[in-house]
């Protein structure tokens, strides 16, 4: 997926957070949403990590609601 596309896409799916909400970002600590909103737009470590997470839980979602609903998802 290219890079400025996931930026884009993370930061509009971060922006739908209310802004006291907090993030707990492995071992990095804990950011506010306009933190993480400016790790992942100025490309930093915690941003990068912060963006594949999110992309893994985007990638994961349809198998988890599969499971939840007790249907099974496609793979795609």
């Amino acid at each position: 997926m290219d890079e400025s596309y996931l930026k884009k896409l993370v930061v509009a799916r971060l922006k739908t957070i209310p802004p006291n909400v907090g993030f707990s970002v492995g071992s990095h600590g804990d950011f506010s949403r306009d933190q993480i909103i400016k790790n992942v737009m100025d490309n930093t470590a915690i941003g990068k990590e912060f963006s594949q997470l999110e992309l893994r839980m985007l990638i994961d979602t349809p198998k988890l609601v599969g499971r939840l609903s007790g249907t099974k998802a496609s793979s795609y």
